[in-house]
């Protein structure tokens, strides 16, 4: 474990605070009624708690840096294609593997920090939440002079380059256990 990855996570972090309100506005438009906007969250999180508790021992098998650059991979390609999404159906099976590949994310993040030590986990808690708060507010501020399609295309092109940066660490993670 070292600061590469926790620089990563945090783009990770910042990716995902960056477009989260703005996503859920777009859940709820092309929704157009409560019901669906709840069926829509309700997707996600119903995906999520049985890719978590099913899937979890399955897995344990794959490196945690995979899991975390499917992920990433994943929420760039949602992000930049986002604007060209019109039919609801789209919608929620893109919830259904949203929720999904954030499962994954938060299985391999619970197994990275397993054997870390409690300050670097505080370390990665603080940067990972201190560029987070730094990424709402920006955005917040600079929301009025950038449009909202941009956005989602810095978030996709930030998870995608997050995905790459995951897949090096697993390709050298994955070196050195083959010389060990």
């Amino acid at each position: 474990m070292n600061k590469i990855v926790v620089a990563i996570l945090s783009v990770v972090g910042f990716s995902s605070s960056l477009v989260f309100p703005y996503y859920v506005l777009f859940l709820r438009n092309i929704g157009d009624s409560y019901d669906v906007f709840s069926l829509l969250y309700g997707l996600f999180s119903l995906s999520l708690s049985i890719v978590v508790y099913f899937g979890g021992k399955f897995f344990e098998r794959f490196s945690p840096y995979l899991l975390m650059m499917l992920h990433s991979f994943f929420c760039s390609y949602i992000f930049f294609s986002l604007h060209t999404i019109e039919n609801i159906k789209i919608v929620y099976i893109g919830q259904v593997l949203f929720g999904g590949f954030t499962a994954l994310f938060k299985l391999a993040e619970k197994r990275l920090f397993m054997n870390a030590t409690s300050e670097f986990y505080r370390s990665y808690l603080f940067w990972t939440s201190f560029v987070t708060a730094i990424c709402i507010i920006g955005v917040g501020v600079l929301f009025d002079s950038i449009d909202i399609r941009f956005m989602f295309n810095i978030a996709a092109l930030l998870f995608l380059l997050s995905g790459f940066g995951l897949g090096a660490k697993f390709i050298l993670r994955s070196n050195k256990d083959d010389k060990n």
